[in-house]
């Protein structure tokens, strides 16, 4: 898997070549590589997480899995105030925030906005029976609300999806420089 992988996703450029010039020497895709390059990845991560115990931790150090991926096969996470958090929110999952400080719990939440929907793990671990209590029975799961709410206020809604956003975003941007361009010729003439 790994080596259809590596053959669909690796081009060759000399080892020093910089992004620019990688850009600029990258050949056209291949017609279906796009359809190629999900079906070996979603082949890889498939045949990856089966040959792991389901009950054991995992510490990924390599590119692959992706980030999202671990995400996805994750139970919750345990952070600190970090820009992972963002990423993870829109898993809905439960996930917790170290606070290895000595701010009051009310203080922490409020000076990292991405902490208002966590749980709070402070040196006493305290926190840790409520975290697994809401991985462990959802219907418990008392911040799911909150980090609902957070995903929407920082991630935007999920439908449309962030990307269609993104792209009808930038139409509309187009649209108006050539509304914009048109004017100025307009005027200049």
């Amino acid at each position: 898997r790994t080596a259809e992988l590596d053959r669909l996703t690796t081009a060759g450029f000399r080892s020093a070549a910089d992004q620019a010039e990688r850009m600029l020497r990258q050949p056209p895709p291949e017609p279906g590589r796009a359809g190629a390059v999900r079906r070996a990845e979603a082949a890889w991560e498939d045949a990856y997480w089966a040959s792991l115990p389901e009950w054991e931790h995992q510490v990924v150090t390599d590119a692959r899995p992706p980030l999202y991926a671990c995400f996805n096969r994750a139970d919750l996470l345990v952070s600190d105030v970090s820009s992972v958090i963002s990423d993870f929110l829109a898993s809905g999952k439960p996930y917790a925030v170290a606070n290895t400080g000595t701010l009051a719990e009310d203080v922490f939440r409020k000076s990292f906005p991405t902490v208002a929907a966590a749980t709070v793990l402070t040196p006493d671990a305290s926190g840790v029976p409520a975290l697994l209590a809401s991985v462990r029975h959802p219907e418990r799961d008392e911040l799911a609300g909150e980090r609902a709410a957070l995903a929407l206020r920082l991630l935007g809604p999920a439908d449309p999806p962030s990307r269609e956003r993104f792209a009808g975003a930038v139409r509309e941007l187009c649209a108006a420089a050539v509304q914009h361009r048109a004017r100025m010729a307009e005027r200049l003439a």
